[in-house]
């Protein structure tokens, strides 16, 4: 079983999502197994970023039967001579359209997901295609968004990476309050399903401002059934959901922020909630060397130059420079925050005040002006492991179901059960 499943997503195209993908995926594979998977199948991009040759793909898992584990790509000798990401290989999407793959049914979604844990690494990274439809939310967690690459350079991408955030909580709502769903053996709440699943479609429904987003949801709730334990749940799922992003095409500090991260942060707060857990992984600088390494099929990682260069042939050497990198950012500011309970306290108090949304833009800020002051001077090739190392800090915490990452794609009668094992286990459903 994989320790983590990763999740790329974007809300747009033109991002760079693929191009992160592919080498934050080459660097966890210097600590790990990893295998990077193409969902983008429509386009398989991640083949054209690569250069190698491709046995098998999605086409022989779909149409041939072959176990999704044997159409794993490795690097060849010609892009990896040293053997340094040995541990790295990615599933391509085909090399030409094929309707039912691009546009996969609900069937093939389930059997993929049902491959994509059993693949024999410690990572697996996913690339999924730009945009939000059931092909990208079906391999998205539940508790955060994976991570969202965003760029100053493409201010509706932002706000669409936004809509991400809100189509995972409220796909998690639903499934939440389904009809059938286990939430409604507690007591109260099944007499009530209809309401709630009414105020759940009007915070989901922009065009309707009676409730505004999911903390006025959670408000009408508590209103009118009072402080249940499901309630509570409900409230922590919101406010303890994970948004972790990446700044691709970083121009600077001040343009960044005001450019990207503003309408960001300003959209999930009035749209989707002011309680959620934002986190940003780092950024990668504009390099005119990243799009030529993709046009030769050498990532940048691999020593692609962007002149057609091939990395260079295997010399004496004992020193790994791409391990002793990421060696020398752990004494690097991560600006990692994860929020104790007092914190958290903290955090929803200031949020419910009308300054929640300049509370969360000035944590952001704050954070990004210390990571830069520490880590500005760096090129696009520590930005890409700058990033995973971020993401390794994160994932050495003690695993919750909100934590960075997945154990595996869960079916969401999945969610429903953890959601009432976590009741069970609260304070406020003993003294019930």
């Amino acid at each position: 079983m994989p320790k983590r499943i990763i999740p790329i997503a974007s809300g747009k195209g033109g991002v760079g999502k693929t191009t992160f993908a592919v080498h934050f995926a080459l660097s966890l594979a210097r600590f790990a197994p990893t295998i990077l998977v193409d969902l983008d199948t429509g386009t398989s991009s991640v083949r054209s970023s690569i250069g190698t040759v491709v046995a098998k793909d999605l086409y022989h898992f779909h149409r041939k039967g072959e176990a999704l584990a044997n159409c794993v790509t490795r690097l060849d000798e010609n892009l990896d001579p040293r053997g340094r990401f040995r541990q790295f290989g990615f599933i391509a999407g085909p090399k030409h359209f094929i309707e039912e793959i691009g546009s996969l049914d609900a069937a093939f979604r389930r059997r993929l997901a049902g491959e994509i844990n059993s693949l024999p690494a410690d990572y697996i990274v996913l690339d999924l295609r730009a945009g939000l439809d059931a092909n990208v939310l079906d391999f998205l967690p539940y508790t955060n968004s994976g991570i969202l690459v965003l760029t100053p350079n493409l201010p509706q991408a932002t706000l669409a990476a936004s809509e991400v955030v809100k189509a995972v909580l409220f796909r998690t709502l639903r499934h939440v309050f389904a009809d059938g769903s286990e939430v409604y053996s507690l007591p109260g709440l099944l007499e009530g399903r209809e309401l709630i699943r009414e105020l759940l479609g009007r915070a989901e429904d922009s065009y309707d401002d009676s409730v505004s987003n999911l903390d006025a949801f959670v408000r009408e709730l508590r209103e009118l059934f009072g402080d249940r334990p499901i309630l509570d749940v409900v409230d922590w799922v919101i406010s303890d959901f994970r948004v972790h992003y990446v700044l691709n095409q970083f121009n600077g500090v001040d343009a960044s922020h005001e450019a990207a991260i503003v309408p960001f942060l300003r959209n999930l707060s009035e749209n989707v909630s002011s309680r959620l857990e934002v986190t940003q992984l780092g950024w990668v600088v504009q390099d005119a060397r990243v799009h030529g390494a993709n046009c030769r099929g050498v990532p940048l990682l691999l020593g692609g130059d962007g002149d057609g260069a091939r990395p260079e042939r295997p010399r004496s050497s004992t020193v790994d420079p791409v391990l002793a990198e990421i060696d020398s950012l752990r004494s690097s500011l991560l600006g990692v925050e994860r929020r104790s309970p007092v914190r958290r306290e903290a955090v929803r108090k200031a949020v419910d005040a009308p300054a929640g949304v300049d509370f969360l833009l000035g944590s952001q800020l704050e954070s990004l002006k210390a990571m830069f002051a520490d880590r500005g001077r760096d090129g696009v090739e520590q930005n890409f492991l700058y990033s995973v190392y971020r993401a390794l800090n994160l994932m050495e915490t003690p695993r919750l179901p909100t934590e960075f990452g997945m154990s595996r794609l869960a079916p969401p009668e999945r969610l429903v059960s953890w959601m009432l094992k976590r009741l069970a286990l609260s304070p406020a459903r003993a003294a019930d």
